[in-house]
């Protein structure tokens, strides 16, 4: 049985991660900040440690030593800085940390959760410190696949969570003039098959995870009203707001987020098999 050890397990995609790794014969551990939070999502069948600091050395280490996992799923990030947990902190520390404690130990094969847009001109501290976390991991020596995906779709998908509040109440819907900014956008289900998929991939490398179509957020937001019935009125605000009062969230934009970087390798690769296409990915997010 594969001993996995998965951080990050309660996030977003976290959840999709574990609950199909529990489908599978894996031994899984998770370490978490709130055990309580995992247990309720997930029951008594993972081991389940909890850490107060990701980047506490010591502790860290004494919980790796009980572990002393085969492969290891590292998941931890954010879209936005709140008081002491900064991209810096989240993205880079806690991946540091981590991985100069893994070195220590037996670990074959790591699966890192980067971004689309990562590059050495990024201009937000989110580029910027995904992809020093990614340096990290390489230079560990460890045998490891980096993931990029673009935006994820799926049912918890914050902005959809949000969006179903704000149309419960409202027709309308303030949206910053961005224009011929692209995504492409990914299924949540694809990307958990990607990570599972390459403990067992035979070898190592950087892989893009998108989906077939390049939308604009406006389609984005416009698709996933139509499918909940609801005809929406965009209430445009200036670009120049968003980069006065969203200042990171602005340099995130700084080129579209597409696949096409021909250093790396496409989702094809990993899973096997085409991607869930875009209007099946808005349609499934609805219906939940």
């Amino acid at each position: 049985m594969k001993k996995l050890l998965i951080t990050g397990a309660t996030g977003f995609v976290g959840r999709y991660i574990v609950n199909e790794a529990l489908q599978k014969s894996y031994d899984i551990h998770l370490i978490v900040r709130n055990s309580a939070k995992a247990k309720a999502l997930f029951g008594e069948k993972p081991k389940i440690y909890q850490i107060k600091e990701f980047n506490n050395k010591k502790e860290l280490r004494k919980i790796i030593e009980v572990i002393n996992p085969q492969y290891v799923i590292h998941l931890i990030g954010i879209i936005q800085e709140k008081k002491a947990d900064t991209f810096e902190k989240v993205h880079y520390e806690y991946s540091k940390v981590l991985y100069e404690t893994l070195k220590d130990f037996s670990v074959e094969k790591i699966i890192h959760m980067s971004a689309l847009g990562v590059g050495e001109k990024a201009p937000s501290k989110y580029h910027i410190t995904k992809l020093k976390a990614e340096k990290e991991l390489i230079k560990t020596g460890i045998p490891f696949v980096i993931l990029r995906p673009s935006f994820i779709i799926g049912p918890e998908q914050l902005l959809f969570l949000k969006l179903r509040t704000i149309l419960n109440k409202l027709p309308f819907f303030l949206f910053p003039d961005i224009r011929n900014y692209y995504f492409q956008p990914v299924d949540v289900r694809d990307v958990a098959e990607s990570f599972l998929k390459a403990i067992d991939y035979n070898g190592q490398g950087i892989f893009e995870l998108c989906g077939d179509e390049k939308v604009t957020l406006k389609d984005i937001v416009h698709d996933f009203g139509k499918h909940l019935g609801k005809n929406i009125i965009f209430i445009p605000f200036p670009k120049l707001l968003l980069k006065i009062f969203a200042s990171e969230q602005y340099k995130m934009m700084w080129k579209d987020n597409v696949c096409g970087n021909s250093d790396v390798l496409p989702i094809e690769i990993i899973l096997k098999r085409s991607p869930t296409p875009y209007k099946e990915q808005i349609s499934h997010a609805a219906k939940y």
